[in-house]
């Protein structure tokens, strides 16, 4: 008997038209990928996939779809998102991840729900990209307006672009404002929509079981990483209450869970302010539980510690 296929890792890039949703994407496709990623998109002719990616169509392949030279493959959404969903499921081998760039008047939720709604996408987060320059002016705009807020509204991670267009005082105020839209928001900041891809998708980030020889992320000290370590269980609805409760200076986090009275890891992706734990993998005897995460330097917030945010979670009977 097959053992049912594990749910696809779902990832939705959200925001208005402009804010740099493609840019983000094709930065995103330069970056060496770590699993195979099927990139769904609007319009296929709207995308400027860097020559260098674009690969021969390979046989089996359904019209419409196209490898890239780095192991990724790209499509174009038509009139009906489920059928592209569909369409990614039918697939002789079906990607690791699925990418929606999502339209610039669409709402990125709704799509991240669709996706959902058969069990057989798993969404990693809804990332919205947001114009420094220009968003406080079209959420107040009486056309666009209720379209932008929704889409902040819908972020699990805000990528504020375009901060070399503003002064440090406007950005300030921009990431205050920002907070009562769309408040306990994560929000990353970028200049071009450069950021590290593993701020992103979930398999770029350090792998946990490595966590003692890799350095902290520290890129011109902006960022900086944390880790959590026991030998002993977690107790499950305090591992959720803690999940839910991180700051939102944190911004991703990867790991292998033990949850109590379980013999085999979960595997944990957290991308904003959205999280999963994965099904129980093979029974190990050393059940070492491993969470790295990802967080933003913020001099006006308190200091974020590993041990203590999760120390409540550790089963006594461990």
């Amino acid at each position: 008997m097959l053992e049912p296929r594990p749910p696809i890792a779902l990832t939705v890039l959200g925001g208005f038209l402009g804010a740099g949703k493609t840019t983000l994407l094709n930065h995103l496709l330069r970056a060496p990928q770590g699993e195979r990623v099927l990139v769904m998109v609007n319009d296929f002719g709207a995308i400027n996939i860097d020559a260098e990616l674009v690969a021969q169509g390979a046989p089996g392949l359904p019209e419409g779809i196209i490898n890239l030279a780095n192991g990724c493959a790209c499509c174009a959404i038509g009139g009906d998102l489920m059928q592209a969903f569909l369409k990614v499921l039918s697939l002789p081998e079906p990607p690791d991840r699925v990418v929606v760039e999502a339209s610039g008047v669409a709402d990125p939720a709704r799509i991240a729900a669709m996706g959902r709604a058969g069990g057989h996408f798993r969404c990693d987060g809804v990332i919205t990209v947001v114009d420094a320059q220009q968003v406080q002016a079209l959420a107040r705009d009486r056309y666009v307006g209720d379209t932008v807020q929704a889409q902040l509204r819908a972020a699990d991670l805000l990528l504020l672009n375009k901060t070399d267009l503003v002064t440090p005082q406007e950005l300030a105020a921009l990431r205050r404002w920002l907070g009562a839209q769309a408040r306990g928001v994560p929000v990353l900041e970028s200049r071009q929509a450069e950021v590290d891809p593993r701020l992103i998708l979930g398999p770029l980030l350090a792998d946990p079981a490595d966590a003692a020889a890799e350095p902290d992320i520290d890129h011109a000290a902006r960022f900086v990483s944390h880790r959590f370590t026991t030998t002993h269980p977690l107790r499950r609805a305090a591992l959720e209450a803690a999940l839910a409760s991180l700051p939102p200076q944190v911004l991703r986090a990867k790991g292998f869970v033990f949850l109590q009275g379980e013999d085999g890891p979960r595997v944990l992706q957290l991308c904003g302010r959205r999280w999963n734990l994965g099904s129980p993998g093979p029974a190990q005897n050393r059940r070492h539980t491993r969470i790295v995460l990802i967080a933003a330097r913020q001099d006006d917030a308190p200091a974020f510690n590993a041990w203590s945010h999760f120390e409540a979670c550790v089963a006594a009977d461990g």
